[in-house]
């Protein structure tokens, strides 16, 4: 039998039998903390069948005992110097107990003290004799609770992140880390780290909050140690003081420790110059970061760390990036897209805080779009995120708020809830940043970079850019004097919109009046084109106005009955004057040609359009060729107008003879020309009769003015009957010289229905004539004839 493990098993098995509660809850509390699964229950069989049985302690129950101690020194090499503590206190209590008792002066001032049970505190009792010997028991204490070395991690399968890196965001199948980018410091820092792997000591690491620190020296760590070594990562407050014991059951394993932000480890029960030292003499190095300010304050602040950190020669990291650093970033952008973010945005945000900050950003921003979080702060990051993806950077704060209510079916936030979500949005995180930055302009914002990435990288929580966001986007940046921003946008909407597989009608659309603000008519009309074949109504008339514009009224048509027919009134009217041009060219085509019925029609277009002369050459060519029915009063009419009145009278009997009775009314006006009133009169009444409104209506003036008055009304009327909208004005307003206002309001409002211009002010004179206000009315006394 193992003489060591002999005696050991010997001396618990006597304070067994003895039976100490203390040994009893000291071994067991022991043994529960053991790698070996089976040693709590053989222990506790032990102590329940012997505990307090002195007398029945024998060769058997040591047997058990010395297989137990076997077991332990096999398996778990901390708990077996525990248990090796006990049984040597045991030992010395027995030789205390049979050692002679010391024999004390009569004369002696004795201390009746006793001690009998209470709890252990300390290794101090004060008493003047105490018989028996003293049994003083040490438990588990608080330092001897660090795992053994065989279950520290090793290197080449720890991780950076559990070990404090910052985690970037991932995509997809990337590495969890993006690709270490060398940094100036790497040299120094690197034989810093094997002289301690050689010698022991404290490699320290300092800088600015999300300068690095921790990925840097991870690097080293990894690039300069054996895979095999064995990293022990303690949390912040652990109580080192039992790691030198530890480490001298390691065996020939290479150990580290690993303390990120060293600050959290410093202490009594910490990392000290003793224990530092202890470590060095046992070849295991200290790897720690710290801030600069925490850095500072220990080591010129604090006494009780200057002992700790002053041999130590800090390699210190800048946030700010040198242009051999951005270089070997540059290098290394093609191959990771976190990377290629970090670069691009590398003017305006740190590298690292880039690629350690934005996860958090991200994680943050997704979960405030629920509506007991965040919601509108959400949509206004999401608008900025949007509008950066436009091209479009830095944009004014009312830019975003209009923004933000293109997101879903909401209501338009109050000035006061856009004021807390942009404060939301804006607070800065992580000692670093917000998700919206100020902009370079006063009142302007910005995405923070990271997200604006994620989003052209696809992460989830981004959707499309809306397509009514991208005409806000243009507007943003519509600036003659900035071509460059203004191309960036309309590129970038041509990639967002316009691939060629896609036919989204609303893209197709957007993209076509982004290109026709732009000036690119051309391109406008393919994306127009492209949607109107597709089936949107809206292209359909944007499409026909541009072409109508280009005076391709043949091409714009079809267009434009597609849009006219949706209700785009600006198609609507193009239509109708492309129409009326095209049909001009067609009839004067077929007019040339020598058709009658071609030249009836030209004129009358010409006619309307203002162009008489021309109108009166075809109306005789449609004469000519068998029309004068139908043209005579029209040649008749302009021939009025041009004061020939002969050739005048001449074509408008030939309407008489052809039938048109419209010549009648002709006739009546070329002898009131002449001044023969009663044959006007005649050929009025004749036309009137016939069924001519302005007949009766010129035949009413003319009996008007002879003061037939009630022969006037009656032709007024009768005009009115035909459709003469003068007629009902005229005999309203005759009758309101007599006074027969209830008459005269009963045909102005008829007047006023058909919409003559000037029925309102008659009304209006009748209302005062009513009340005796009558503006301008003739005094009193003035003679009849005299009109207001």
């Amino acid at each position: 039998m193992d003489a060591e493990l002999g005696s050991l098993a010997e001396a618990l098995g006597r304070g067994i039998a003895e039976g100490s509660p203390d040994l009893n809850a000291l071994l067991s509390d022991t043994a529960s903390r053991s790698v070996v699964p089976s040693l709590v229950p053989r222990l506790k069989q032990v102590l329940t069948r012997f505990q307090g049985k002195s007398g029945e302690w024998s060769l058997v129950a040591a047997q058990d005992m010395f297989e137990i101690l076997r077991l332990v020194r096999s398996r778990d090499a901390v708990v077996y110097e525990e248990l090796k503590v006990i049984a040597e206190a045991f030992a010395e209590d027995e030789r205390a107990r049979t050692a002679p008792v010391p024999q004390r002066a009569p004369d002696t001032a004795t201390n009746a003290n006793t001690v009998s049970g209470g709890t252990f505190n300390e290794p101090v009792v004060q008493a003047g004799s105490i018989p028996g010997g003293v049994h003083t028991y040490y438990g588990q204490t608080s330092h001897s609770g660090l795992p053994r070395v065989a279950d520290w991690p090793q290197l080449d399968r720890a991780n950076a992140i559990a070990l404090g890196v910052r985690r970037p965001r991932r995509i997809a199948d990337e590495r969890p880390l993006s690709r270490y980018v060398a940094r100036d410091c790497d040299p120094a820092l690197d034989a810093q780290v094997r002289a301690a792997a050689r010698e022991g000591g404290l490699v320290l690491v300092t800088g600015e909050p999300l300068s690095g620190k921790t990925r840097t020296l991870w690097a080293a760590l990894f690039t300069n140690l054996s895979g095999t070594t064995r990293i022990l990562h303690p949390a912040p407050g652990t109580d080192l003081r039992g790691l030198t014991d530890v480490l001298r059951a390691r065996g020939d394993a290479e150990c580290v420790l690993w303390l990120d932000d060293l600050d959290g480890h410093l202490g009594e029960y910490g990392l000290t110059a003793a224990l530092l030292a202890e470590l060095a003499r046992l070849r295991v190095p200290v790897l720690a970061t710290m801030s600069d300010e925490a850095y500072d304050a220990h080591r010129f602040g604090s006494p009780a760390h200057t002992r700790l950190l002053s041999g130590v020669d800090p390699v210190e990291l800048g946030a700010e990036w040198s242009p051999a650093e951005v270089e070997r970033l540059a290098a290394a952008a093609p191959d990771d897209l976190r990377l290629a973010g970090a670069y691009a945005h590398r003017v305006r945000h740190s590298t690292p805080a880039y690629l350690s900050v934005g996860p958090e950003l991200l994680g943050e921003w997704r979960r405030a779009r629920r509506p007991n979080a965040h919601p509108l702060g959400h949509r206004l990051v999401l608008a900025a995120i949007d509008l950066a993806r436009c091209g479009v950077d830095e944009v004014p704060a009312d830019v975003l708020r209009g923004a933000s209510d293109l997101y879903g079916d909401v209501a338009p936030a109050s000035s006061e809830e856009f004021d807390q979500a942009l404060e939301w949005a804006s607070g800065i995180r992580h000692g670093s940043t917000g998700m919206l930055v100020p902009g370079a302009e006063d009142g302007t914002w910005r995405a923070y970079g990271s997200l604006v990435e994620d989003a052209r990288d696809g992460l989830p929580g981004f959707g499309p850019v809306p397509c009514k966001l991208w005409p806000l986007a243009v507007e943003a940046v519509w600036r003659e004097d900035d071509l460059e921003a203004m191309g960036a946008v309309l590129e970038r909407a041509r990639a967002a919109l316009g691939p060629e597989e896609d036919d989204d009608l609303e893209a197709l659309l957007t993209l076509g009046r982004i290109e026709e603000k732009y000036g690119d008519g051309e391109a406008a009309e393919g994306w127009f084109r492209r949607a109107a074949d597709a089936g949107s109504m809206e292209a359909a008339g944007l499409l026909g106005g541009l072409l109508f514009n280009r005076e391709d009224s043949a091409a714009a048509i079809p267009y434009l009955e597609k849009g006219a027919e949706s209700g785009d009134t600006e198609a609507q009217r193009m239509l109708g004057i492309a129409l009326m041009e095209r049909s001009e060219h067609w009839l004067r085509a077929a007019a040339e040609r020598g058709d009658g019925l071609a030249a009836f029609w030209l004129g009358d277009l010409l006619c309307g359009g203002g162009a008489e002369a021309d109108a009166l050459r075809w109306y005789r060519k449609a004469a000519e060729a068998g029309r004068r029915g139908e043209v005579a009063t029209r040649i008749g009419n302009m021939l009025h107008d041009l004061r020939d009145y002969d050739e005048a009278e001449k074509w408008f009997r030939i309407a008489v003879e052809e039938g048109d009775l419209d010549g009648l009314n002709g006739i009546g006006l070329v002898f009131e020309e002449r001044g023969s009133l009663e044959a006007a009169a005649r050929f009025y009444q004749q036309a009137a009769e016939s069924g001519d409104s302005t007949g009766a209506h010129n035949l009413g003036v003319i009996m008007e003015n002879r003061g037939a008055l009630q022969e006037a009304r009656k032709w007024f009327a009768r005009a009115h009957e035909l459709g003469d909208h003068d007629g009902a004005f005229l005999l309203g307003e005759s009758l309101l010289e007599e006074k027969r206002y209830s008459e005269a309001e009963e045909w102005l409002l008829k007047a006023k229905d058909q919409g003559h211009h000037k029925a309102e002010r008659a009304l209006a004179d009748l209302k005062a004539a009513r009340s005796g206000d009558l503006p301008g009315s003739p005094a009193p006394d003035a003679p009849d004839n005299v009109k207001a």
